[in-house]
């Protein structure tokens, strides 16, 4: 399939962020150990290759959208991994610079992620935040 020749870019941020951002008290930035997919940063680029599917932002790419977006879209996510590992409180920090194709499968994807291995602090698992960023050039 020709589609699965574009390119899928993937980069994740950890540690803290930025002061500007309002703290939850339930969140812990300060971790011992973070947050982590299984199988890492590769298990994540493959979930993600195997679950974003750009079929439909590519057929809907028209000229005014082209000029709006342009053809390379990053996701910025935020998101939430609980104790329990799972992913929730996904925000996209960006969602004005990408099309709304693409923010909605970006969301899609993210909400379907597998649980991760929680952050840790003092040996007891604790909630933190991520950065995450999706591109995809269409």
């Amino acid at each position: 399939m020709r589609y699965w020749l574009f390119a899928f870019l993937l980069s994740i941020t950890f540690g803290t962020l930025s002061a500007q951002t309002p703290r939850d008290s339930l969140i812990v930035y300060d971790v011992d150990t973070y947050a982590q997919f299984e199988g890492g940063v590769p298990g994540w680029n493959r979930f993600v290759r195997e679950n974003l599917d750009i079929r439909d932002i590519v057929n809907s790419l028209d000229s005014t959208t082209y000029v709006d977006y342009g053809l390379k879209q990053t996701a910025i996510m935020e998101f939430t991994i609980c104790e329990n590992g799972m992913v929730c409180d996904i925000e996209i920090v960006n969602k004005h610079k990408i099309s709304p194709e693409f923010a909605e499968e970006a969301l899609r994807v993210m909400e379907k992620s597998p649980k991760w291995a929680p952050a840790s602090k003092n040996g007891k698992p604790v909630r933190t935040r991520f950065k995450q960023s999706i591109v995809a050039i269409l």
